[in-house]
């Protein structure tokens, strides 16, 4: 399925423009989003991304449509390629699909890898300095860290019984789209190259057991409503 995404500011008031070149280039759905003044959150392009299954198309009209900094615009286009989604920005001329958009993908993980390399070193520098100090870290010799041991398929079961991505983040803890899906390819939620034969779905709970399975891997003190 091809997702179109438009969105404009109170500045720039270019949605309709827009809407009508998603539809010209096939978007069967699309999610509109207008907000006024410098705003992170975006709910609806959130919806967007919690729309977005393995094999569909993610198209908007320019990169700066799904945000205008840099470092989220890579993390957003690598977490669309680890749930292997086609990624088109049209006046960009800019596809993650085909052999350029192979290129591109490692390009962006390659950037990604670059800052993350260099967060860990100043972090490592930093902890050999505290280390000198007489600074312990870690875990308590043979502790474990139970809760997330059980995360694939409690994220399976949740994932079965209709909850959106974003709900599945939040309830477990997780912090990215990608490893929601790394997850539900582990548990066998849809077949990918790495995942030959698919698992039979989770059986769908009742609203009584969703709660209950809500208590049993939520943090009390988080409110949420699932419902």
């Amino acid at each position: 399925m091809k997702v179109g995404y438009a969105y404009s500011s109170e500045i720039e008031q270019t949605l309709e423009k827009q809407i009508r070149r998603l539809h010209d280039s096939g978007c069967e759905r699309i999610y509109q989003e207008t907000l006024t003044g410098v705003r992170a959150d975006r709910p609806k392009l959130k919806k967007c991304l919690d729309s977005l299954r393995a094999g569909d198309t993610f198209i908007v009209c320019r990169l700066d449509r799904i945000g205008t900094q840099v470092e989220k615009v890579l993390m957003l286009l690598n977490e669309l390629v680890n749930m292997e989604v086609t990624f088109i920005s049209l006046d960009d001329n800019f596809s993650t699909n085909g052999l350029t958009g192979q290129v591109l993908s490692h390009i962006v993980q390659s950037l990604l890898s670059l800052k993350k390399d260099v967060f860990m070193a100043r972090v490592q520098e930093g902890r050999k300095e505290a280390e000198k100090k007489g600074v312990k870290f870690g875990r308590k010799e043979g502790s474990v860290n139970k809760r997330n041991k059980d995360k694939p398929q409690q994220c399976r079961q949740l994932y079965d019984n209709g909850l959106p991505v974003s709900r599945i983040m939040t309830l477990l803890n997780i912090r990215s789209y990608s490893t929601v899906y790394r997850y539900l390819r582990q548990t066998g939620a849809y077949p990918d190259k790495n995942n030959i034969e698919k698992q039979q779905p989770s059986p769908k709970l009742s609203k009584k057991e969703l709660l209950k399975l809500k208590k049993e891997v939520y943090d009390n003190s988080h409110q949420l409503d699932l419902f």
